[in-house]
């Protein structure tokens, strides 16, 4: 498994840890940086936590927009985690 595999595994496994531990609730969202490019991180797609899969990981940029051709609704506060 390669470095973005994991941190892309790793980001589903904390959405539904945290979900289960009642830390977020269903509109909880956990993000993490990309290991590779600094100016990117990956966030699940607006879906509750306790059901996200790796499916439903979506790169942004520093400005918090979909890197690709994303149609998929995404959390409003995504925003919050471009600027931290």
């Amino acid at each position: 498994m390669n470095a973005l595999d994991r941190v892309i595994n790793d980001l589903v496994i904390a959405n539904r840890i945290l979900a289960k531990e009642d830390i977020v609730d269903a509109y909880g969202h956990v993000s993490i940086r990309h290991p590779d490019n600094p100016k990117r991180f990956f966030l699940a797609r607006s879906l509750a936590p306790e059901l996200i899969t790796k499916d439903d990981i979506v790169e942004h940029d520093l400005e918090s927009q979909a890197v690709g051709d994303e149609k998929r609704p995404l959390y409003l506060e995504r925003f919050i985690h471009g600027a931290i």
